[in-house]
């Protein structure tokens, strides 16, 4: 069964758990895409989404699960919880697509670029740190980001689609190929 959290929802879970990490504002609904291909794929297992973005499609809503709302004080230590936890016990989906609309006010991706640095250097330390990524071609600094992947996580494959990188996060927690 395939359950999703989100902001600002605390649960204690002890089945495997996926983040999707990536843009937000600006970005395509991407997170309703995985949504939809991770709670579709044939697995035997509970399965946990913990998704930033709110925006759940329609017929998605009952796999919403209710917990405490109070338990975080803001958004961000939602974030930064489930990232944890899925660095140890799932998988962090990290997918950097192209900006969808453009903000002047803010720069695409930053709280990503910097959640997929610090979860580089984690990995560079500790190889049990449990991430994937895939990245659209589009995303601003492609190639840097790359280059950096290949300094401080040399043996993880970057991926070229949304597809790929729920297939590779499913691996990881042991419900994919």
């Amino acid at each position: 069964m395939t359950h999703i959290i989100i902001p600002s929802t605390y649960l204690k879970t002890t089945s495997q758990l996926i983040f999707l990490a990536g843009p937000t504002r600006g970005a395509p609904p991407w997170q309703a895409e995985a949504i939809e291909f991770l709670a579709s794929y044939e697995h035997d297992m509970d399965l946990t989404i913990a998704s930033p973005e709110r925006s759940i499609p329609l017929h998605m809503t009952r796999l919403v699960i209710e917990g405490d709302q109070n338990y975080f004080h803001r958004r961000r230590a939602w974030e930064r919880y489930y990232l944890d936890v899925a660095s140890k016990i799932g998988a962090i989906l990290f997918w950097l697509p192209g900006e969808q609309q453009h903000n002047c006010d803010k720069v695409y991706g930053a709280t990503t670029r910097l959640e997929l640095g610090q979860w580089m250097v984690n990995y560079r330390h500790d190889n049990s740190v449990r991430f994937c990524i895939g990245i659209d071609h589009r995303f601003p600094d492609v190639d840097a980001i790359i280059y950096d992947l290949s300094v401080d996580a040399p043996d993880k494959p970057v991926f070229e689609t949304l597809e790929e990188t729920c297939i590779e996060a499913l691996r990881i927690v042991g419900a994919g190929p």
